[in-house]
């Protein structure tokens, strides 16, 4: 008797090993484009030292400008950064 169980729980087991299931496929490609605003694409332009300073004062305005120009453009590196990483996360 303890044979027979032995031998029907041994078909159950195996046959459950029998049927292997189709791999299901799946084609689906999503594109997302991505659009910068032309704002953050154009820095405001260097200042050029072509002038002649009289003063200090004349060479400070032109360092302040020229921080002003480097300012405006991290800002809108950090602004194309933000929006990239909003759309790596969104993924």
């Amino acid at each position: 008797m303890i044979r027979l169980l032995m031998a029907a729980a041994a078909t159950v087991l195996l046959s459950a090993c029998a049927h292997k299931a189709e791999p299901k496929i799946v084609r689906h490609v999503e594109t997302r484009q991505l659009e910068v605003p032309a704002a953050l694409l154009v820095c405001m332009p260097e200042p050029e030292a072509h002038e002649v300073w009289k003063t200090q004062k004349d060479v400070a305005l032109y360092l302040v400008r020229i921080s002003e120009a480097g300012d405006d453009c991290r800002q809108k590196l950090d602004g194309v950064r933000r929006l990239l990483d909003e759309n790596s996360e969104g993924r």
